[in-house]
C-alpha cells in the first residue's frame, strides 16, 4: 500500500489531510479499482477522528515522465472517493521533461481543473508554502517521522481491538436481553441455578 499512498498523519496550513502519493515507475500499470480501495480505506481512517475531512495530496513525480505524469492524475481523478481540497505536484526535474510538463499542462489543465485542483511546484521547499515541515516526512525535506511499517502494526492492532469490543457489546446485549426476558421459576433450588448459570456467563463475558 505505502508504494501507492501513505496517510503520515501531516497536515496542511488549512488543516487539511495530507496523502502522499511517493516515487513510483510502476504507478501506471496499478488498476483504478486497487487505487481507489486504497483512497478509500486512508480517508476513511481520517474521517474517523470527525475532524476536517478535506484532503490534499502530494505527488511526488520528479523523477518521472510527463506522460506518467498525466495518467497518475488521470487515476487519483478517477479514484478518489469524494473532492480534494488540493494536489500538489512535484513535477519531473529533468529538464526536457520539466520543458514537456509545463507545455503538457498548460494544454491540459482543463482536463483535470474540473475534478482536481493541481499546482505544479518546481521542488520540495515550494511545499511550505501549503504545509510546516513538521508536517512533512523526511523524503519531502520535513522532519515528521514516518515509518509504514509501524503503522501497520498499529493500524491492525486498533482495527481487531474495535473487532473485539463490537463483539463483546453485541454479547453483552444479548445477555441483558436474555435476563430481562427470563422467567423465574417458583422453588428456590431452580432460581438458584439460573443465577449461578447467569453469573458464570457473566465471568466468561467480562
Amino acid at each position: 500500500m505505502q508504494d501507492i499512498a501513505f496517510l503520515s498523519g501531516g497536515r496542511g496550513r488549512d488543516n487539511a489531510w495530507i496523502i502522499t502519493f511517493p516515487e513510483n515507475c510502476n504507478f501506471r500499470c496499478i488498476p483504478e479499482d486497487v487505487i481507489a480501495k486504497v483512497l478509500t480505506y486512508l480517508t476513511s481512517i481520517a474521517r474517523q477522528s470527525g475532524a476536517d475531512s478535506r484532503f490534499t495530496i502530494i505527488l511526488d513525480r520528479r523523477r518521472d515522465t510527463w506522460s506518467s505524469l498525466k495518467i497518475s492524475l488521470q487515476k487519483i481523478s478517477a479514484s478518489f472517493p469524494g473532492s480534494l481540497h488540493l494536489v500538489l505536484v512535484l513535477r519531473p526535474t529533468s529538464f526536457l521533461q520539466r520543458t514537456f510538463t509545463d507545455i503538457g499542462f498548460r494544454f491540459s489543465q482543463e482536463d483535470f481543473m474540473l475534478k482536481l485542483p493541481v499546482v505544479m511546484l518546481s521542488s520540495v521547499s515550494d511545499l511550505l508554502t501549503y504545509t510546516d515541515d513538521k508536517q512533512l516526512t523526511p523524503e519531502l525535506g520535513g522532519t515528521l517521522q514516518y515509518c509504514h511499517s509501524e503503522w501497520i502494526i498499529f493500524r491492525n492492532a486498533i482495527e481487531k481491538f474495535a473487532v473485539t469490543v463490537k463483539q463483546m457489546a453485541q454479547m453483552l446485549q444479548s445477555f441483558g436481553t436474555e435476563l430481562a426476558e427470563a422467567e423465574l421459576p417458583d422453588d428456590i433450588p431452580s432460581i438458584e441455578e439460573i443465577l449461578a448459570a447467569h453469573a458464570e456467563r457473566y465471568r466468561l463475558l467480562k
